[in-house]
């Protein structure tokens, strides 16, 4: 296997990309899309001292199993991105922005394959969390890939999984579950989030975390919470993957199965895995939220198996 680090241009920034080639000749080639928060090209989040490293041991086992793949960071601190042009940043810093990045992560992925004298097909795009949302918006407007990978994808707003995932916690108390609910009307409608209601907001995540935001990042979180992921994949009439853990927090099964309902008779494969979690690794029962998230070690090798399996055949 190679591993090829890569530079990703995109307005006003330069991203660490990463391309990982098999030794043999490939079976298939896949673009990885990050999903939300400050992801480095391994999938690690630096700035809060979490090293799952997801994307990284994703891309490497998909290599082993004769993938051409490549991986890219998200901007923000600590994963890499660098500004090279204030006057052009703005533009990727946008929700539109995060699906132009996708677009020209595809191009590269194309060249390198060009220049490498590598198939183009089967090509496919995946998608993880929030970045599936990514891969369903290229899919509805026409990319040109021979299949889309879902991988722990919403089926709502992101401001809604805020909401249902506080819901979830034990521990939260109703009264934050109100003030959320309130910071998010207030997001939704575009109008300010009152000082009233900033005093109410308590601790690090939840309406807490919501409104130390500033105004470009709420602008972001809206334009994403007002995408309809299921709307936006039903249409797409190549073949779609759906890949989801049982044990997964963070974006639960109905989600999958909200998808999975909406595309109709279009071709859809599902790949459930019961006892993983959301970035398809076995976490012990009991681990915190933030240790479930950031939990170390390879993805389960099914995953991988059922993905490039998926791709070698479209």
């Amino acid at each position: 296997m190679q591993n090829v680090p890569l530079t990703l241009s995109i307005p006003g920034f330069t991203v660490p990309a990463m391309l990982t080639v098999p030794d043999g000749p490939p079976r298939g080639a896949l673009l990885l899309i990050p999903g939300s928060l400050f992801s480095d090209v391994d999938g690690n989040y630096p700035t809060w001292n979490s090293f799952p490293r997801v994307y990284g041991h994703l891309a490497e086992q998909l290599t082993a199993r004769g993938l051409v793949v490549l991986r890219f960071a998200k901007l923000g601190p600590g994963t890499g991105s660098v500004e090279v042009d204030p006057s052009t940043s703005a533009e990727s810093k946008t929700w539109a922005g995060r699906a132009n990045t996708a677009r020209l992560a595809l191009e590269l992925l194309r060249r390198e394959l060009d220049e490498r004298r590598l198939p183009k097909h089967p090509l496919a795009i995946a998608g993880h969390s929030e970045g599936s949302v990514v891969a369903s918006v290229l899919a509805r407007d026409g990319v040109d890939v021979d299949g889309v990978v879902l991988l722990s994808g919403p089926s709502v707003g992101i401001l809604e999984i805020m909401v249902e995932q506080m819901r979830a916690m034990p521990a939260t108390a109703d009264d934050q579950l109100q003030v959320l609910r309130e910071v998010v009307d207030a997001i939704r409608k575009d109008v300010p989030i009152s000082a009233g209601l900033r005093a109410r907001a308590k601790g690090p995540f939840g309406a807490g975390a919501l409104v130390t935001f500033p105004p470009d990042s709420l602008r972001y979180m809206r334009d994403v919470d007002a995408t309809d992921p299921v709307a936006a994949i039903a249409n797409y009439r190549k073949p779609v993957l759906i890949v989801q853990g049982g044990a997964d927090s963070s974006v639960p099964t109905h989600h999958a199965e909200a998808i999975r309902k909406g595309r109709g008779s279009r071709p859809t494969t599902c790949a459930f895995f019961p006892e993983l979690s959301h970035t398809y690794k076995h976490v012990p029962a009991g681990t915190p939220p933030q240790d479930n998230f950031g939990y170390p070690g390879p993805t389960d090798a099914r995953v991988d198996e059922a993905i490039a399996r998926w791709v070698a055949a479209l």
